[in-house]
This record gives C-alpha cells, sequence and structure tokens, in this order.
C-alpha cells in the first residue's frame, strides 16, 4: 500500500517538474523571438527598386544601448512588415552613410556591428531583387 503511494507522489511530482520545465522553455523562446519592440527611424530611397528602412529599438531603458536594424525592402512596406522580416545589418548606431545606384548597396558606418548579412532578398512588385551590399565598417570601443 505505501509503495503505490509512493509511486504516485513520485510521478505528480515528476509530471510538474516536467510541465514547469516545459512552460519556462515556451516562455524563454517567446521572450527571445517574440515581437520586436521597435519603431522606424529613418527611411532613405537609394535607388528605382532599394529604399533603405532604419528601425530603432525601443525596450532595455538606461541599461541597453542603442540597437538600430537596417532593411532593404520596397518603398511600400510598414513597420509591421519589416517586424516579421531579416535586417541585413544590426549595429549600435544610426548614423550610417548609406548609398546604392541600381542594385548595389555601400554602407559605411562607424560603431559596433552586432550582425551583418549581405545577401538579401525582397521583391519589388512581382520581381525579387537580390542587392549587393558593400560594408565598410570602423570599430570603437
Amino acid at each position: 500500500m505505501r509503495a503505490s503511494m509512493v509511486i504516485k507522489w513520485l510521478h505528480r511530482v515528476t509530471t510538474a517538474t516536467l510541465l514547469l520545465l516545459v512552460a519556462g522553455f515556451l516562455l524563454y523562446q517567446y521572450m527571445m523571438n517574440g515581437p520586436k519592440d521597435d519603431t522606424l527611424f529613418s527611411k532613405k530611397q537609394l535607388s528605382e527598386n532599394v529604399t533603405l528602412y532604419v528601425t530603432k529599438y525601443n525596450g532595455g531603458g538606461a541599461t541597453v544601448s542603442d540597437v538600430y536594424r537596417y532593411y532593404l525592402a520596397d518603398d511600400k512596406q510598414t513597420i509591421e512588415q519589416l517586424n516579421h522580416s531579416e535586417p541585413f545589418l544590426v549595429s549600435d548606431t544610426g548614423g550610417a552613410h548609406v548609398s546604392g545606384y541600381g542594385n548595389t548597396v555601400n554602407v559605411k558606418l562607424t560603431g559596433r556591428v552586432y550582425s551583418f548579412s549581405n545577401s538579401t532578398l525582397f521583391y519589388a512588385g512581382e520581381s525579387a531583387v537580390i542587392p549587393v551590399i558593400n560594408l565598410n565598417a570602423i570599430g570603437v570601443r
């Protein structure tokens, strides 16, 4: 009789522990991959098909440095659409000098680069646009 009661209690404790672990993992995934808390910082037409969007992260307060995300897209994007796409550059400066001609984009910045990808894809109307991105970054301490 006592052995079956001990087994039932061990089963309950194990089940509760596993439920807490799964709930914690799901909460962690939501916090890390949830919707971005960004606002549109600037918008600049680089060429006929390429528009640069820069968003600024609003969370964190005084303890988190500024984070700017750089996106390339057509000129009809909203902040919600940008939040569902991947930026080609994430940096601590919003003042990067970005210029473009045709499908070539040149980026020159001074600051920290948190992530960079020189390949991005977006659609301008029905045609796919794959710009060539050149980055010239000067780091700071």
